[in-house]
């Protein structure tokens, strides 16, 4: 049986402050963000057979899926995962003096969300990437990471208190393939609701027509430099291959 590793995905996290070496050249990943996966992920790649390889030099990372050779000479997925199961990642960042000179960090409160008082982060998947060149996507909202991808991060289980009674349940929405959304009435006594769901990114909306943002539940402990997640899952109406390559840009400030 022969068999081979082949790149499955790739992450670059891209910054302004490292600006294309020339003219139509592509942006370099930024040496200051390193890349890896959270702790389940790591698990599932080691049963899978599948290693992720970060760039020694900082701000990217390739995942290499492993291949078998069917008797026709053709190479194929040892392992295929299923549509729901993503791949998640930690983005770190070695120099946190960067923040003062990256968008959207530098302070714009009229651009920041006023209504989450949970830990910050910052939250991406490829639902909705863009495409920016063969086989190349970016997986910010805009140009740029904005304001659209602050996520909060909470402790499984976590409760939930509402200031006011206007609020009456929550609606949780696990950021997955083909996910249903979740409800929790809110006591009315209390005004709280405990929320035990798996690890996972959600959209939480405060009901009813209340405001919605990204929740990221998980009780892995993250490093003290982690800056957020990143999530890959089988892209939409699509195959995993070819080759694809996922970019992050930051602008500076």
């Amino acid at each position: 049986m022969h068999w081979k590793f082949d790149p499955f995905f790739s992450i670059h996290i891209l910054h302004g402050k490292y600006p294309p070496p020339g003219l139509g050249q592509p942006a370099p990943p930024a040496p200051v963000f390193t890349l890896e996966p959270t702790s389940e992920t790591q698990r599932r790649l080691q049963r899978m057979g599948w290693v992720f390889r970060p760039n020694t030099a900082g701000g990217e990372g390739t995942l290499y899926a492993e291949k078998i050779f069917g008797t026709d000479g053709t190479a194929k997925l040892r392992v295929r995962p299923a549509q729901n199961e993503g791949f998640s990642f930690i983005i770190r960042l070695t120099d946190p003096s960067l923040l003062t000179q990256t968008k959207p960090y530098v302070p714009t409160p009229s651009n920041l969300p006023s209504f989450s008082g949970r830990a910050r982060m910052l939250y991406f998947d490829n639902f909705n990437a863009s495409p920016v060149g063969a086989n190349t996507f970016s997986l910010t909202a805009g140009n740029a990471v904005g304001h659209p991808e602050f996520a909060s991060r909470a402790p499984i289980p976590f409760t939930f208190s509402t200031p006011t009674p206007a609020v009456s349940g929550l609606e949780l929405k696990p950021l997955a393939p083909g996910s249903a959304s979740i409800n929790f009435p809110i006591n009315d006594k209390t005004l709280s609701v405990e929320i035990n769901l798996p690890e996972n990114g959600y959209k939480c909306t405060q009901q009813p027509g209340g405001q919605a943002e990204t929740l990221y539940l998980t009780n892995e402990v993250l490093p003290a430099n982690a800056l957020g997640i990143v999530r890959i899952f089988q892209p939409p109406n699509a195959d995993w291959e070819p080759f694809k390559h996922y970019q992050i840009m930051f602008d500076k400030a």
